[in-house]
């Protein structure tokens, strides 16, 4: 396999991510709408551990451990303010 057909699978990753990150900040608005109604933290620190624990559990090439945990980091931080901006509006 030549860089080029590497680089189209890469792309092809890359909207299936899209499209699944779409769907799970459609989800952590509804929760953001919830937690906010329920008078709840936007952190939880308990949950996201658990969050960290699970993909920890599925991955399945250990070289690819921290990387892919630091990424799932990424992704709860960046929901998180995405939960703060919503709340100032």
């Amino acid at each position: 396999m030549n860089l080029e057909e590497l680089r189209n699978q890469i792309d092809q990753v890359d909207q299936d991510i899209i499209q699944l990150l779409e769907k799970r900040m459609t989800i952590v608005q509804k929760i953001s709408e919830v937690k906010e109604a329920q008078g709840h933290n936007i952190l939880d620190s308990t949950r996201e551990q658990e969050v960290l624990n699970r993909a920890q559990q599925a991955i399945k090439t250990p070289a690819y451990q921290e990387t892919i945990l630091q990424t799932y980091q990424d992704i709860m931080k960046n929901s998180r303010e995405y939960q703060s901006k919503a709340r100032l509006k």
